[in-house]
């Protein structure tokens, strides 16, 4: 009765060695990929630095001297936008063109308006900033989704404030318009 049960336990535990030794060469078997993947994507919405951005004057009631502005560029995400305006009435209209130059599809988001002189905003909406009697209207960019090679366009109107009772001190203020965009 000894020896069956000597046996019993022999082939027991034969059939886990066994198990055991195939469940290992299963598992310790390696798997090699080889290859190469290239990605052919490209990022890049920016402003367009050329003739496309423009300003345009239009000069208050009765007024004799002509409002100025000027655009320049931060790494082409940025507009730093300059306005000198002289009477109440007077405006400047900024065009701003965005461009896809890379080949991922775009989602334009509202974009960050903050102003770059030192004076406090005081008219401190997401697309309105005031300094002074100046007040910046930023419009979104319109279209607001672009593939390869699209533009949006958006506008800035710097207008000196038409309710102003005298010029003040600030005719000249500067605000930054940075574009936001995520993948579509």
């Amino acid at each position: 009765m000894e020896s069956k049960h000597k046996n019993a336990l022999i082939g027991a535990l034969l059939a886990v060695v066994f198990v055991m030794a195939v469940g290992y060469a299963a598992f310790a078997q390696t798997l090699n990929i080889t290859g190469t993947a290239t990605i052919e994507s490209t990022w890049d919405v920016h402003f367009k630095t050329d003739d496309t951005s423009t300003w345009t004057p239009h000069t208050g009631a009765g007024g004799t001297v002509a409002p100025t502005g000027q655009i320049s560029f931060e790494d082409n995400s940025t507009a730093n936008i300059t306005a000198t305006l002289n009477q109440p009435g007077d405006s400047v209209v900024f065009t701003l063109t965005i461009e896809n130059g890379g080949n991922i599809a775009a989602n334009l988001a509202t974009p960050k308006v903050a102003l770059k002189t030192a004076g406090p905003d005081t008219n401190p909406a997401d697309l309105i900033v005031q300094e002074g009697n100046i007040i910046f209207t930023v419009t979104a960019p319109t279209p607001t989704t672009l593939n390869q090679n699209e533009t949006a366009t958006m506008t800035v109107t710097a207008t000196f404030d038409e309710d102003a009772e005298s010029v003040g001190t600030v005719t000249t203020s500067s605000i930054s318009v940075t574009t936001l965009a995520t993948q579509a």
